[in-house]
């Protein structure tokens, strides 16, 4: 693997961290699914931040409309409370009802999200950079080779 795709992996995992940081400091997903979720995949001239398919609805919240799924409003439930499924349903019922009609806090408040945009921003500024750098090291390191190269060929050092 070359030093390029390295320092970009590099910087995807800060990435995905400051999404988990953001996750834990505002205390947006309780169930720790969408932290687990986030991975990195790569190869040879990609490198791709993978995480669940709900992370747009940690950012910029779910507007108004419809009815979220139960599911995970239950497993939200039972994290914030600690009862059991059982005694529920009401809450639930409840939580799908005021997400349906007003939308998330986070829709309503987008800095409550995990705030994404700024992420990617900070991520493209962040890549810049670790490609300079790390193409400026590797033009270096292939000038050195050339003048060792010349060097040895011209004076047999």
């Amino acid at each position: 693997m070359n030093e390029i795709i390295k320092n970009i992996i590099n910087e995807v995992e800060s990435f995905n961290d400051s999404i988990k940081d953001a996750l834990d400091s505002k205390n947006i997903s309780n169930t720790g699914e969408a932290a687990n979720s986030l991975r990195i995949e790569y190869g040879d001239d990609f490198v791709k931040s993978i995480g669940v398919f709900y992370l747009e609805f940690l950012d910029t919240g779910r507007g108004p409309g419809k009815f979220p799924p139960f599911g995970p409003i239950m497993e939200w439930a039972m994290q914030k409370t600690g009862q059991p499924r059982n005694e529920l349903y009401g809450l639930v019922k409840y939580v799908q009802n005021k997400i349906a009609t007003l939308g998330t806090e986070i829709y309503l408040n987008n800095s409550k999200g995990i705030e994404l945009e700024k992420k990617i921003v900070t991520l493209r500024e962040n890549l810049t950079q670790s490609i300079q750098k790390s193409v400026k090291f590797e033009i270096k390191q292939r000038l050195n080779e050339f003048k060792r190269v010349f060097l040895k060929q011209k004076y047999g050092l």
